[in-house]
């Protein structure tokens, strides 16, 4: 079996050279053109002195120039670093120092924020379409001149959301990116070569880049969306007969309320999987009518590449097609684990929790990690010598085996010394008339330490913290009522729809240390 992301590309180019590998911008790309491009990317790094184990920065929208440089690097062993365009100058800045970044490429898109950039960068600096000729012209490099690779070899690092604190880089291996094909094959059986898989995220993210290469690995054609834009998904999926995507529960319900959904045809989706937010039943029953299609839910981190635990879609059925509590329940679940990894709660002390008991959530397998490439210490502290991540995320295993997340352990408040988890506040307070969407942090308070702040986004009139409180009084116990409520107009998220609560707390937190950091 082929394990190496460059061994399937090539070898996908000689026994399926003419089926459609890439479409970018209306422009097909069959597999034996993506493996030359791959070829001549490669050879125009290696003119520019760059060897295995280098890092060069990458920041643009999804295109296929992007493609073709990242996939010149991955068969050559020189490291994509592809940075989240939705950062800070300074951030960016932090990125590309962390990982020793010897090249920046970017897009015209970009310019204004790159000379915010690299004014202090000592590489090369490259806009995308104006190198793209230069690689062109580049003589595809003799497959006998790449680098002996290898499963152990460090193949992507992608940098965290920075949902908890400042980006990490998550090192990635061969063996991880094979590791993740190998999980996601079995838990989608109408993925195939016959396949149209459309990549809707961005390629900064494990779930961008990560469903690209699971798409090559299972030899489908890739549909390549520059950025999420309701219309265009739907468009994308008409006119390429899109049978298999990855979409964010807030993805699904802006296209869902959307008057355009029944302008185009959506029949040919056969899966859609899902993750990084919760979904509630009813809006799952919107996108069922919506879409007609399988619903497989994720569970994942960058350091787990993307994969750890599956609400299947059998799960899905099951749960939907009844009126029993019980398994009503199941939807807000992560599911069962994928093939190869194993799930452990721990308590503070590193004890095994019982079913039913609330700990730190901890994975196991080929699909963890290499470590962090920065700093030693902290993947020792959460990386175990075992092979244990422990993930920051708080949750429970049921009596069935399936893993129901809390909150994450930096999330978690401790005021008048109990734990509270936003989740839990947040459910309740969803069912407000008046509240749209809700995200509970911690808030200072001068004598418990914290307290909960809720900020809020209205479907419209106006509302008091006094009136919320009395609306919640008999819903929650008094220390998970409210201390703070604030208004906003839209509540910050990331790609997958995550709510950066780290934003919205820092306002209430300037000069001042939490307990839980």
């Amino acid at each position: 079996m082929i394990q190496l992301f460059s061994e399937i590309l090539k070898f996908r180019a000689h026994t399926h050279a003419d089926r459609i590998a890439l479409i970018s911008n209306e422009v097909s790309y069959t597999y034996a053109q993506i493996y030359e491009h791959a070829l001549r990317a490669a050879a125009w790094l290696k003119q520019n002195e760059l060897k295995k184990g280098d890092h060069i920065a990458l920041l643009d929208i999804n295109n296929a120039e992007y493609v073709h440089i990242v996939n010149g690097c991955l068969i050559s062993g020189i490291i994509p670093v592809s940075i989240n365009w939705r950062l800070t100058p300074d951030e960016m800045r932090f990125i590309i120092k962390d990982a020793a970044c010897k090249m920046f490429i970017y897009g015209a898109t970009f310019q204004q924020t790159v000379t915010n950039v690299v004014f202090d960068f000592t590489g090369k600096v490259f806009e995308i379409k104006n190198l793209f000729g230069e690689i062109n012209n580049a003589l595809p490099i003799n497959t006998s001149s790449l680098p002996q690779l290898n499963l152990d070899d460090q193949a992507l690092l992608i940098y965290t959301s920075g949902t908890t604190g400042n980006p990490k880089g998550v090192m990635l291996s061969n063996k991880n990116v094979f590791a993740m094909y190998y999980a996601l094959r079995s838990e989608t059986p109408l993925f195939g070569p016959a396949s149209v898989n459309l990549v809707a995220g961005p390629w900064y993210a494990v779930v961008g880049i990560g469903y690209f290469i699971f798409g090559i690995f299972t030899g489908c054609s890739n549909v390549l969306l520059k950025m999420f834009d309701p219309i265009e998904v739907m468009r994308l999926i008409d006119k390429y007969k899109v049978t298999n995507t990855f979409l964010a529960p807030i993805m699904m319900k802006i296209i869902c309320s959307m008057e355009e959904v029944y302008q185009y045809n959506l029949s040919s989706i056969q899966n859609i999987q899902y993750g990084g937010s919760p979904i509630e039943a009813a809006q799952l029953e919107t996108c069922y009518a919506t879409f007609k299609c399988n619903f497989t839910q994720g569970y994942g981190l960058t350091e787990t590449s993307g994969i750890a635990t599956a609400l299947r879609f059998d799960d899905h059925l099951r749960i939907l097609g009844s009126d029993k509590p019980e398994l009503k329940s199941l939807l807000h679940s992560a599911g069962k684990p994928y093939d190869g990894v194993s799930i452990k709660i721990i308590d503070d002390n590193g004890n095994v929790l019982p079913a039913d008991h609330i700990g730190e959530v901890c994975l196991k397998g080929d699909v963890v990690a290499m470590g962090y490439k920065n700093p030693k210490p902290e993947n020792d502290k959460i990386f175990s010598p075992d092979g244990w991540f422990i993930t920051g995320d708080m949750g429970f295993l049921n009596h069935e085996g399936y893993l129901f997340l809390v909150d994450r352990k930096n999330d978690m408040l401790i005021s008048k010394g109990q734990n509270i988890y936003p989740a839990e506040i947040e459910q309740c307070l969803l069912l407000h008339p008046q509240i749209k969407e809700v995200a509970v942090i911690g808030v200072p308070h001068e004598v418990y330490g914290e307290a909960v702040g809720a900020v809020v986004v209205l479907k419209g009139g106006a509302l008091t913290n006094t009136e919320l409180r009395n609306w919640a009084k008999d819903k929650l116990p008094e220390y998970k009522l409210p201390a703070v409520l604030e208004i906003i107009d839209v509540l910050p998220r990331n790609p997958t729809g995550k709510v950066l609560r780290k934003l919205l707390r820092e306002k209430y937190w300037q000069d001042k240390k939490r307990r839980i950091n």
